[in-house]
């Protein structure tokens, strides 16, 4: 493990200098999203490595706030470069107006006298929240050429399978790679977060069956398996607009390695989201033999499952499909005891009291097994329903921008962010979905990208 803490320190001392200075001094503010598109998949395992090798609860926070300094870094260079920013008239479109109204909305709850969570607390919660809007408005702000692009596209790939090669070794000695790292001496003597479930880490790395769910270098199985929505997404379309016999051939072995990354992390919700990806993009590409298709793999993944599968997965399955398992329960009671609160607190009871987010006071906290009702508990019905014409504007608007571009370049992006978005609705209706932050991140940059090339070919620009 000192070797492997090595390794990764020095690559990300190396990796913060030098994108540090292509934003800074060159202007390249797409080095944000290649530091993020690494960086954040190994986010805990740096903080956890660095615990454990070092004791240094400093050192683990300077980590945990590097994602936030990077970005302040890329807002500071385009100021920078921009000499014209203020003269530049800004024309915003319909999901920009809805971003903004949400912030600002969100940003007087930390000010209001609304629930018992400290003033800091609130202002830390907030800060998760602004920094989403962030991520959407840096997409607004760049300009990509096509390599650059695809290199985005190959850095999202070859994360996977790095992720898929962990797996398959996590697998082969039947151990979680967390255990070797000191994740859970991390989430307990930083985060207060008593290790739990039969594994000693926390509950979501074992399957009710007592099934070990793996993650990888990821947060939890839960984050790879919603970075493996992305992936799929991203090998999808590559196989899709494939040329040679080769590519389809290669980006077909990245799906097939995506959706096994999937059954490692045991993830319900996700395995779901990859099939609703087929059938959105099905509707948005006309392509209605996916439909068919993938109402076939559907089929024959569960007839395989009822076949082939051990006793635990079997159970695991119909057990999910009644909602006998503990898990599943406990997604119902933590929705219905949010709906009650949102019945009784139409206008919410303030930031940090829903989820399981930075901020979030425990001994006051009311559901957090639903995004929609996490944020409807604590910022109330109307931040709800905002928040939910956003995901269906960033959904319309990134569909738009793919139909309305020509070059395979140019719509990569905008397919990306529709169907990661179409499909991650389900996890959002059943965790505290944009804490995952390797896809929260990304995907909010890749619907303001998409949002920019909308407005672009619309002959109307933020720029």
């Amino acid at each position: 493990m000192l070797v492997l803490f090595l390794i990764l320190s020095l690559f990300l001392v190396w990796g913060v200098i030098y994108c540090a200075q292509q934003i800074l001094f060159k202007g390249n503010l797409h080095f944000l999203i290649y530091f993020l598109c690494v960086f954040l998949p190994f986010y805990v395992t740096l903080q956890a490595l660095t615990y454990q090798q070092t004791g240094s609860p400093l050192l683990v926070s300077l980590i945990t706030y590097l994602k936030e300094i990077m970005v302040f870094i890329t807002l500071m260079s385009w100021l920078l470069y921009r000499k014209n920013v203020f003269t530049t008239p800004i024309r915003l479109q319909a999901t920009d107006y809805l971003f903004i109204v949400l912030l600002a909305y969100a940003l007087l709850y930390v000010f209001l006298p609304i629930g018992g969570v400290s003033f800091l607390n609130k202002l830390l919660y907030y800060k998760n929240i602004l920094m989403l809007g962030l991520m959407y408005f840096l997409g607004r702000l760049m300009v990509l050429e096509s390599y650059q692009v695809m290199s985005i596209l190959k850095i999202i790939m070859t994360v996977t399978v790095l992720a898929f090669i962990l797996n398959l070794f996590e697998k082969s000695i039947d151990t979680h790679f967390q255990s070797f790292i000191g994740y859970a001496n991390l989430y307990q003597d930083i985060n207060g977060i008593e290790p739990v479930g039969i594994h000693g880490l926390t509950y979501t790395f074992g399957a009710e069956s007592g099934a070990k769910r793996f993650a990888a270098f990821f947060a939890s199985p839960l984050a790879l398996a919603a970075a493996m929505l992305i992936s799929f997404s991203t090998a999808f379309f590559l196989f899709l607009n494939s040329k040679t016999e080769m590519g389809r051939y290669k980006y077909g072995i990245l799906i097939l390695i995506s959706i096994a990354c999937l059954l490692f992390a045991y993830s319900r919700s996700s395995l779901v989201g990859l099939f609703l990806i087929i059938f959105f993009t099905a509707i948005i590409l006309g392509y209605y033999k996916l439909i068919l298709y993938g109402v076939l793999a559907v089929g024959l993944f569960f007839g395989s499952i009822f076949i082939f599968a051990g006793d635990g997965l079997r159970y695991f399955v119909i057990d999910t499909l009644s909602l006998a398992d503990a898990s599943s329960l406990g997604h119902v009671v933590e929705w219905l005891e949010g709906i009650n609160s949102m019945i009784s607190n139409p206008l919410g009871i303030g930031l940090g009291t829903s989820g399981n987010a930075g901020g979030v006071n425990e001994e006051l906290k009311i559901g957090g097994e639903n995004q929609f009702i996490i944020f409807g508990v604590q910022l109330g019905v109307p931040f709800l329903i905002l928040y939910i014409a956003l995901i269906y504007s960033s959904i319309r608007s990134s569909v738009k921008s793919y139909k309305l571009n020509t070059s395979v370049y140019d719509k990569a992006i905008p397919f990306i962010a529709a169907t990661f978005k179409f499909a991650f609705i389900l996890s959002l209706m059943t965790s505290n979905a944009e804490t995952y932050l390797s896809v929260a991140y990304i995907s909010w940059w890749m619907v303001g990208y998409s949002v920019q090339k909308n407005a672009k070919s619309s002959q109307t620009s933020l720029e």
